[in-house]
């Protein structure tokens, strides 16, 4: 028998190998290691392990495994000690990716395996790649297996149960070191991450963050006190509701923006730490901004076929990409699909809070949508708040790929639609999402887009948040709307466009109290056209501006017209959109036209709608108290239709509110509708706003809405809306009227 001397000790020291083949004295082997062990400090203890072991057996490589998950039915494994005698640049990595047990060679006894490359690929990634046989050993504690420790053979060591009783004699020290190296597991990853040149961030298991590195801070922008304790959806919005989704998708690129507003690439990649049920569970971030690490090559491509903003293919790659991804399917006989996304409320987030809030939103738009699509999928942004996304090989017929299309659409609107954090202020978007399948018959490349977009705003017209696949029928739908948008530009320049007065009167005594300006378009040749018509077309482009200006110059220009004629209108009310009020010039606009007309802005009401107040309230107050100062009085437009907020209404400047007139067409028949209206008019009262109703045609409904309280009305039982010169002799008729009377 060969004895283990203190020679022998030496040599292996100088990093010679023996050989296991030789008989080695056991009580030696074990006094080597537990000497070398003797004082280790535990957050080294397993690399000094693996060293000892790789150098004093004939073996290439040892690495040990803890198994984190104990209980759970899926266990992982995670390498927390590693050492080679070939490649001594493999260092064990705390923070390394988890391995699930079922793809390692590992089983509950000592057992060699060969083909471990072939077999377990993720596993042999950690080990020396010409080395391909492993010799493991489980170690035990009450019964359970906690973890491993693997040696890399060339073959089977003739000496393996030699091998097996000296870790055995070592397994309760290792036990005690697992639990050790749980329980000090965040000091570890703290030590790390201040060791690391990349930013790492730590957080606890609901997100908060418990440590950065001075690196993260240089890359983010922020301080160190910034972040801390702080959750990193404020810093890394949309990383953990994706990872949460899609824990097995680990990493991926994002655009980020520092404090200064500027804009940098980083790859990002998260790694859940949980040693067991007893410890807390940690998440590990990896952070490299990689804007700075592109070639000359990678930037020219980056700058022909990637947007700008969002680093998302652009319109240029997509068509090429569409066009390639249509051949293919034709060619294979496999069905994909094309999904036109636009967002919804984001003109009114844009024009609010300025065009750096907005590019912000569709930077974190783009991160959640990178998260939804795979890796063989296609994600574009076409310009302003449209994104596309190109799916492809969903199956070999519609009937199959139609369902995952809608799965993958609905998951765009569900994340889309959650809140986005900027600067401690939530705000809400939507989004729509239109659907064409490929190839189809009859159906080219360019077809897609076109037909996606045209699903797209079905989606839209059915109530946003919507996702329609395309149908045939909506291309005649779709053609219809561009005659009709190409016709109203027109209308506008070759002045077709012609005002309506509703007059407004007192329930009780019938006195005329205001007028309502309603827009109407009449072609060359044609019939009138009622607003219904055309102008829900106009909302969706620049044409609602340039329509809303018109109308509120005409009705100030007729109004002090009729002042000049001896004709007192006590009041004008002319409808705002909700675009043209969110225009960041609105307010000095109305100023401007105040002066060119000369109105008194005492005659002004301005109608909004319920929908104007939901998103960006502070703003809207802000205006309408600019305006209030003027004299301008406001009116909520149908109230009761829309989606009212009884904490925003009594916070607004609010002077009435307009009972919509599906709500008074069913009086007296409709008890829930009259309930309705009842307790409108109760809470106007209580607030100190007055009531108009609209729509008012009988006299039931006249009847039922005095004895209730409402003060004003208007509708076909007192007239229909009249033309200017028309309303002109109106109120002529109702002066004289008014005369006699008195």
């Amino acid at each position: 028998m060969l004895l283990l001397n203190h020679e022998s000790i030496a040599m292996v020291n100088n990093n010679q190998r023996l050989n296991l083949s030789c008989d080695l004295d056991l009580y030696q082997a074990k006094t080597y290691l537990a000497d070398g062990l003797a004082n280790q400090a535990s957050d080294c203890f397993f690399p000094q392990f693996c060293q000892l072991l790789a150098k004093l057996i004939d073996c290439h490589s040892v690495g040990v495994f803890c198994i984190e998950n104990r209980k759970a039915r899926n266990k992982t494994l995670r390498n927390i000690g590693y050492a080679s005698t070939v490649d001594v640049s493999k260092q064990a990595c705390l923070i390394g990716e988890p391995i699930p047990l079922t793809d390692t060679p590992f089983v509950s006894y000592p057992a060699f395996v060969q083909h471990v490359v072939t077999r377990y690929s993720t596993f042999a990634q950690l080990f020396v790649p010409s080395i391909d046989s492993v010799w493991s050993m489980p170690f035990f504690d009450a019964g359970q297996v906690v973890g491993y420790v693997s040696c890399q053979f060339n073959q089977l060591p003739k000496s393996a149960d030699f091998l097996e009783q000296l870790l055995a004699s070592f397994n309760s020290r290792i036990v005690y070191e697992f639990k050790l190296y749980e329980k000090n597991l965040l000091p570890h990853l703290v030590d790390l991450a201040f060791q690391h040149r990349e930013g790492i961030v730590i957080t606890d298991s609901q997100f908060n963050i418990v440590q950065v590195n001075e690196a993260f801070c240089h890359i983010s922008g922020y301080r160190k006190e910034q972040l801390l304790t702080r959750s990193i959806d404020q810093f890394l919005p949309g990383l953990r509701a994706v990872y949460l989704r899609q824990p097995e998708r680990k990493s991926t690129e994002y655009i980020r923006q520092r404090p200064n507003g500027q804009t940098y690439l980083q790859h990002e990649e998260i790694i859940a730490i949980e040693p067991s049920e007893s410890q807390n569970k940690y998440y590990v971030i990896h952070c490299q901004s990689i804007t700075h690490k592109q070639t000359p090559d990678d930037q020219i491509y980056k700058l022909a076929y990637c947007d700008e903003l969002t680093g998302l293919v652009n319109r240029r790659k997509l068509l090429f990409d569409v066009d390639q991804a249509f051949r293919a399917a034709q060619g294979h006989a496999r069905i994909g699909a094309l999904l036109f996304i636009d967002l919804d409320h984001f003109k009114n987030i844009n024009d609010s809070l300025g065009h750096s809030v907005g590019d912000w939103i569709l930077q974190q738009v783009a991160n959640r949508l990178r998260f939804i699509v795979r890796d063989s999928d296609i994600l574009a942004r076409l310009g302003g708040d449209e994104f596309v996304v190109l799916l492809s090989d969903l199956g070999d017929n519609p009937a199959a790929a139609e369902p995952q299309a809608a799965i993958v659409g609905k998951r765009i609107i569900e994340d889309i639609s959650k809140p986005y954090l900027y600067h401690q202020q939530l705000l809400h978007l939507g989004a729509s999402v239109g659907v064409s399948l490929f190839p189809g018959r009859g159906q080219s490349a360019d077809d897609l887009l076109r037909q996606a977009d045209t699903a797209m705003y079905q989606a839209k017209s059915a109530g946003r948040k919507a996702l329609r696949f395309f149908e045939k029928g909506m291309q005649r739908e779709a053609d219809q709307r561009l005659r009709v948008y190409n016709q109203l530009r027109e209308a506008l320049s070759e002045n077709q466009l012609r005002l309506y007065y509703q007059p407004q009167h007192l329930l009780k005594t019938g006195e005329l109290m205001g007028a309502e300006a309603l827009v109407r378009w009449q072609p060359p040749g044609k019939m009138l056209v009622g607003p219904h018509s055309f102008i829900h077309i106009a909302e969706e482009s620049e044409l609602i501006w340039d329509i809303g200006c018109w109308v509120l110059q005409e009705a100030c220009k007729t109004f002090v017209k009729w002042q000049s004629e001896g004709l007192r209108l006590p009041e004008i009310s002319v409808n705002i959109s909700a675009r043209q009020f969110a225009q960041e010039e609105f307010v000095d606009f109305i100023t401007e036209v105040l002066d060119k007309t000369g109105m008194d802005a005492g005659y002004l009401n301005l109608e909004i709608t319920e929908s104007m107040l939901v998103s960006h309230v502070e703003t809207t107050i802000s205006k309408m108290n600019e305006l209030k100062k003027l004299g301008i009085r406001f009116s909520i437009d149908d109230f009761g239709a829309g989606y009212s907020s009884l904490a925003y209404l009594k916070r607004l400047p609010v002077d009435e509110l307009k009972v919509d007139r599906s709500f008074v067409r069913d009086i007296p028949h409709d008890r829930r509708n009259m309930a309705i209206v009842e307790t409108i008019i109760a809470m106007a009262q209580h607030l100190g706003f007055s009531v108009t109703a609209e729509g008012v045609e009988t006299h039931q409904q006249r009847d039922f809405l005095t004895h209730r309280g409402c003060l004003f009305y208007q509708g076909f039982l007192v007239s229909k809306p009249l033309s200017a010169e028309a309303m002109r002799h109106y109120m002529q008729e109702h002066l004289q009227r008014k005369l006699l009377r008195s």
